[in-house]
């Protein structure tokens, strides 16, 4: 093809380009090939990304690589100056195919639940590196049962999910093991070699005492590996832990450190972390003082960190119901009314609750009161030091009429994902038949819904984040129809 017939072929758009080049070189420049491929791959590098977001080329392979295909051919066809016409048609069958791929994952998720979630797990155990052969077989069948999906063939597809399952949940197993286990042994024994238990003997004791605790939670229950990997990455910890501490013990005995250079050398990060908070750390009688000034600090910085977010929200909220409110009340000032109303509201709720006993968050229109209710390990039965919290919350949701209001439990990541969820079924049951049964609540539906684990607030590897995801929250949905209706009628 000679180079004036390749001009020809080129988009209108694109021609100025091309020829910018072509007049000083005789070649289109690569600037005017990068606009020009810019020009045709915009929406197929758009669905090619949302296509990759939603991993299609594991949970629908078949569709993702026939529009990868496409797209290479794309490419090639465009470096080698082919018609613009076959380029735009293989490009726009890409995209097609890319939205499809898009698509039939959700259906994977929905139809192979079990095994992307083992899937998830066994990723997140780092099996690829540590299970490499289990993982590796894993992964074949789970392929073969998401291309049994694919074809239609639901039955096939769950039959080879199933195995899917169990290989991907046996390559977790052997990863922890491998990883966490074997990491956490080695550095036990090369604590104990190095007469580690002479000078740290409690930690030591410690992370020998984890260790033991992860092997036995593992052999006890193979698909919760949430609580033996945290069991075994502490005992890891400890083990270095110990090793840190005989050696500044030993330093000490060696009169390389004087202890008051040692306490010195603990103080300082103390110290320097206070300041930085505008505190003033006063250790001439210890931590603890300090340490209760130091989180007041950050939870006042974790609150306003809240209430930034919530006013983020409530201005998007804002900004997308200023149309219809101006539809229905005309009025610049009656729209201020209502959010004045659905403020001072809010602001009511919150001042019904001590900050012990709940946290109360707007997000948009919706009211989460997360309450400070806790259960006993594996139980879902109310406390009875609670039901004063929980009588307070009939004048929460009082405050919106005839609202939906969901119970929510949730829990950490400790123990098989089915009993959590269960588990966190019950407690909002529990919550909510209390509620049915003590309060008056007029129109107001109340519905219970158990999360399981699945909506963490905090980072489960962490005593105070398993706290803390540990929870019931009360949604209120209020009914801003009525709302509107009551100040259109003052």
């Amino acid at each position: 093809m000679n180079r004036s017939t390749h001009l020809m072929r080129l988009s209108s758009a694109a021609l100025v380009w091309a020829l910018s080049g072509f007049l000083l070189t005789g070649l289109p420049s690569v600037s005017a090939q990068q606009n020009i491929r810019g020009e045709l791959f915009a929406e197929a590098d758009d669905a090619m990304a949302q296509a990759n977001d939603a991993e299609a080329n594991i949970l629908a392979p078949a569709s993702y690589e026939s529009a990868a295909e496409l797209y290479r051919r794309a490419e090639e066809n465009l470096t080698r100056g082919r018609a613009l016409a076959d380029i735009r048609e293989d490009l726009a069958e890409a995209v097609r195919l890319f939205e499809r791929a898009t698509e039939r994952t959700e259906l994977a998720r929905v139809s192979l639940t079990e095994a992307v979630q083992a899937r998830q797990d066994a990723f997140a155990a780092e099996a690829p590196q540590y299970s490499a052969d289990l993982w590796q077989d894993a992964e074949e069948t789970f392929a073969t049962a998401v291309r049994r999906l694919e074809a239609g063939n639901m039955n096939r597809a769950r039959s080879a999910a199933a195995d899917a399952e169990e290989e991907f949940r046996a390559a977790e197993l052997t990863a922890i093991e491998n990883n966490y286990l074997s990491a956490a042994r080695s550095l036990i024994q090369q604590a104990k070699r190095d007469r580690v238990d002479r000078a740290a003997p409690i930690t030591l004791a410690r992370a020998e005492s984890l260790l033991a605790e992860a092997e036995e939670a593992l052999r006890r229950d193979r698909y919760d590996t949430d609580y033996p990997r945290s069991l075994a990455r502490e005992a890891r910890y400890e083990a270095q832990h110990s090793m840190h501490i005989a050696g500044l013990v030993r330093a000490v005995d060696d009169r390389q450190l004087t202890m008051e250079e040692l306490l010195k050398q603990v103080e300082e990060p103390f110290t320097r972390i206070a300041g930085e908070l505008d505190q003033i750390a006063e250790l001439d009688q210890g931590f603890a003082s300090t340490t209760e000034s130091v989180i007041e600090a950050i939870q006042i910085l974790q609150a306003d960190q809240e209430t930034l977010r919530q006013r983020g929200e409530q201005i998007a909220f804002l900004e997308g119901e200023m149309a219809s409110l101006e539809a229905r009340l005309g009025e610049e000032s009656e729209q201020r009314k209502i959010q004045e109303q659905v403020q001072q509201r809010f602001e009511r709720i919150a001042s019904v609750f001590t900050p012990e006993e709940a946290q109360v968050l707007r997000r948009g229109d919706e009211v989460i009161v997360r309450m400070g209710l806790n259960f006993d390990s594996g139980s879902s039965v109310i406390k009875p030091q609670y039901f004063s919290l929980l009588r307070k919350i009939q004048t929460a949701i009082d405050v919106f009429p005839s609202s939906g209001v969901e119970v929510q439990g949730h829990t950490d990541s400790f123990g098989a994902d089915e009993f959590n969820r269960q588990l966190s079924q019950e407690r909002a049951d529990a919550v909510r038949q209390y509620l049915l049964a003590n309060m008056t609540l007029g129109s107001t539906s109340v519905e219970a819904m158990g999360y399981g684990e699945t909506v963490p607030l905090a980072n489960n590897e962490t005593p105070e984040g398993r706290t803390k995801n540990r929870r019931i929250d009360l949604l209120i949905r209020p009914n801003l129809n009525m709302l509107v209706s009551a100040l259109s009628e003052d």
